[in-house]
């Protein structure tokens, strides 16, 4: 993982990251020492994203969503503001 300023850690939300770019995007992210929050639709493969940035010394958490769908949205967003008291950057890759 790259050493940041702990000020300079970002909470980035992915929604869609469990394919397409969404993956390499989270791994990147978490290894240059951000908080990511990845949310999609196949449960596992989240798990096993968070799974393998948790290994590497990442900071990562899931959240099962459809995006097309507003109240799972907006029950993202509560969540990562939940764990971590705010959001600073959103990611849609759906």
């Amino acid at each position: 993982m790259t050493a940041i300023a702990q000020t300079n850690r970002k909470v980035i939300l992915i929604a869609g990251a469990s394919r397409g770019s969404g993956p390499a995007t989270a791994r990147q992210l978490a290894g240059e020492g951000h908080h990511v929050v990845l949310g999609a639709r196949p449960s596992s493969k989240l798990h096993a994203l968070v799974t393998e940035i948790r290994s590497a010394g990442g900071s990562a958490e899931w959240f099962a969503l459809d995006a097309s769908r507003p109240e799972e949205m907006r029950e993202f967003l509560a969540f990562a503001e939940d764990v971590h008291k705010r959001i600073d950057v959103v990611i849609n890759n759906c």
